[in-house]
């Protein structure tokens, strides 16, 4: 399937990073990659330092985005066809999205969180997703359509809102009405080769772009940012809710640990209890990214 290739990844790289069937942590993992090249190539070499990569006739046929990159689609989403995207294969996609979907069980409690713009703090009836005509673009719905962004847990919920010191904040507890399934973005990039049946040229030609995306939704907006950023993720997105799915589920970049659900439909859900707490402490964490600190 892969082609030997100077400008490529190693072998080694290849299994462990893109196919998720060694892990790269433990003492072993090279000796068996060794043993398992030295079958194929013939070779007691350490054969994991050769340099391999898919055909590109693969990545043409079997990509989902026919052969180009996450960062080619999001151009031409941004810049230049926002609505009829010439590279999306939409039956490449759809073959994948079983092996990921998650299911949330009716009763399962979620949680979101509002900064007061008050000195009162929200009722229920005000936890929900904005009415119309306040409802911003994010990373999972387009400026107008509704969302509601809920987190597994209630201190990533605090931290999705990028609550500072001394805010005070609206915590809503969110129950689910029923149960429904969900696709596990993240979980795009995990599918195991071994359940995957539609064929390993394919799961090979989009394992990188699907953890592109993983990375792409997960990534908070910085204050000057445009909304433009959110289009390539809002494509992908809707084209899952055109599925039937009732929502996506990624992972938060907050350092939590937590994971956010955005739900397509509220009334899948009822708001059953708030709190109000106050923030006391904000621990920053930060890289020195001048340049002589990355020299």
């Amino acid at each position: 399937m892969y082609e030997e290739g100077s400008d490529s990844e190693t072998l080694f790289q290849v299994l462990t990073n893109d196919w998720h069937i060694f892990s790269n942590h433990l003492e072993s993992t090279r000796e068996l990659i060794d043993a398992f090249c030295s079958t194929i190539f013939g070779s007691d070499e350490k054969n994991h330092n050769t340099k391999v990569h898919l055909p590109v006739e693969y990545l043409e046929n079997y990509g989902v985005f026919s052969g180009h990159t996450w960062d080619e689609f999001s151009l031409l989403i941004k810049e230049k066809n926002r609505f009829c995207n010439s590279y999306f294969r939409a039956d490449q996609f759809i073959s994948f999205l079983s092996y990921s979907v998650r299911k949330y069980s009716r009763g399962t409690i979620l949680y979101r969180a509002r900064i007061w713009d008050t000195d009162q703090g929200y009722d229920i009836c005000e936890m929900g997703s904005p009415p119309p005509g306040k409802r911003r673009s994010g990373r999972v719905n387009p400026e107008g359509i509704s969302v509601l962004y809920l987190t597994t847990d209630e201190k990533t919920a605090l931290n999705e809102v990028r609550a500072t010191a001394f805010d005070y904040v609206s915590v809503g507890n969110f129950r689910l009405k029923k149960d429904i399934n969900v696709i596990n973005i993240a979980g795009l990039n995990d599918i195991s080769p071994v359940l995957y049946t539609s064929g390993l040229e394919s799961l090979a030609a989009n394992t990188k772009i699907f953890g592109d995306i993983a990375r792409e939704i997960a990534k908070p907006l910085r204050r000057n940012d445009s909304p433009l950023e959110y289009l390539p993720t809002q494509y992908i997105t809707e084209f899952i809710k055109s599925k039937g799915y009732s929502g996506v589920e990624y992972t938060s970049a907050m350092g939590t640990g937590g994971t956010n659900l955005a739900v397509f439909d509220e009334s899948l859900l009822e708001c059953i209890d708030v709190h109000n707490v106050e923030i006391h402490k904000i621990d920053y964490q930060y890289d020195d990214i001048s340049p002589k600190a990355m020299t």
